[in-house]
């Protein structure tokens, strides 16, 4: 069970890392004819601030 935790661990690391290295030389907006950026790091920025005020709205419960 434990090895397998690890891997989703390691394997959610590696995802985030490899797609954070493939968008670092992207311009954050796609303009016609460039690649575009695989994640929206805005957003992705945005969802995790409102999950750490989820979860610290649920500690002080």
């Amino acid at each position: 069970m434990v090895q397998f935790i690890m891997g989703v661990l390691i394997g959610i690391t590696v995802t985030i890392s490899a797609a954070l290295w493939a968008d670092a030389g992207r311009a954050p907006v796609c303009p016609p004819g460039a690649g575009c950026p695989i994640v929206n790091w805005d957003e992705a920025h945005d969802r995790y601030e409102r999950f750490r005020e989820q979860i610290g709205l649920g500690e002080r419960r």
